[in-house]
């Protein structure tokens, strides 16, 4: 029997029944003022980018930018999201066949994963950092609301070393490269907050830091301020990995469609800094 990996976080990061998902979605994309407001900018150059994944309320608007710039012929994801909790593979392929959200399932691409598998000796087969993770389920509904029929490869990942980083990278630059020989197009995504708890001040310091590596396409400078900073961005193994393989694959260019953070939803003291960039050819 195939296994599927069922929601974790429906009802609590995002609506669990659908249509109230749709709405929500579509408040994302045209009625939120942090949102796009409706405005689609398909990118033929688009290789992929960083999206956070707060929940939809806090978010959502700020991911919908990067969406936006989704052509709809896209056949595959590369998804690499955070192991928040820190159990099992420290780079974790899902062994299931397909995830499931409110709005239908997603296949995964295993065939794709096997071959990254032999190219790179830590990533493994592991069911555990995926079972309750939300950042790579949480952009599973913003993939089905803006592509068609499309192949998902979920990749946890937590505590590499920037070796580890560039192996992966470059694995996955090698894959995208023997999808686009077969006419299979692909796109490369990094889950990943920026900054968390504190003052909007603060937060808009150290999320600049890290946005100037970012937007700079340079993963071991986003490495070393992230660590040398204390800037707590989640997903920096994510978003250092999606730099290697974008430099392998002759990336031009990274920009900033949306930085914002927490505060600017709801009012608080202390905030979670968010940004959608776009990472192109």
């Amino acid at each position: 029997m195939a296994q599927v990996r069922s929601s974790a976080v429906a009802g609590s990061f995002y609506p669990a029944e659908p249509e109230e998902l749709k709405k929500l979605l579509h408040d994302c994309f045209v009625s939120n003022p942090l949102g796009p407001r409706g405005v689609k900018s398909p990118t033929a150059s688009l290789l992929g980018g960083m999206v956070p994944h707060a929940g939809y309320i806090y978010s959502g608007p700020c991911a919908a930018h990067l969406y936006s710039a989704f052509e709809d012929d896209i056949q595959c994801v590369i998804l690499l999201g955070v192991n928040h909790r820190g159990r099992g593979s420290r780079a974790a392929l899902s062994p299931a066949e397909s995830w499931q959200t409110p709005l239908g399932s997603v296949s995964v691409d295993r065939a794709l994963g096997e071959q990254l598998k032999r190219e790179v000796d830590f990533l493994a087969d592991d069911a555990g950092p995926h079972r309750e993770e939300h950042s790579i389920e949480v952009q599973l509904p913003f993939l089905q609301s803006v592509l068609g029929d499309f192949g998902l490869l979920p990749i946890s990942l937590s505590h590499l070393t920037l070796e580890d980083c560039s192996r992966l990278g470059q694995a996955i630059a090698r894959s995208y490269n023997a999808n686009r020989a077969l006419n299979k197009k692909t796109l490369l995504l990094a889950s990943s907050d920026l900054n968390h708890y504190l003052s909007p001040e603060e937060t808009e310091r150290l999320d600049r830091m890290a946005l100037e590596k970012v937007l700079a396409l340079d993963p071991a400078g986003l490495l070393e301020t992230v660590e040398k900073n204390d800037i707590s961005m989640c997903g920096v193994f994510p978003t250092v990995v999606l730099l290697f393989a974008a430099n392998a694959l002759g990336a031009r260019q990274s920009r900033l469609l949306k930085h914002c953070h927490s505060g600017d939803a709801a009012p608080m003291q202390e905030v979670v800094g968010y940004a959608s960039v776009a990472v192109e050819f």
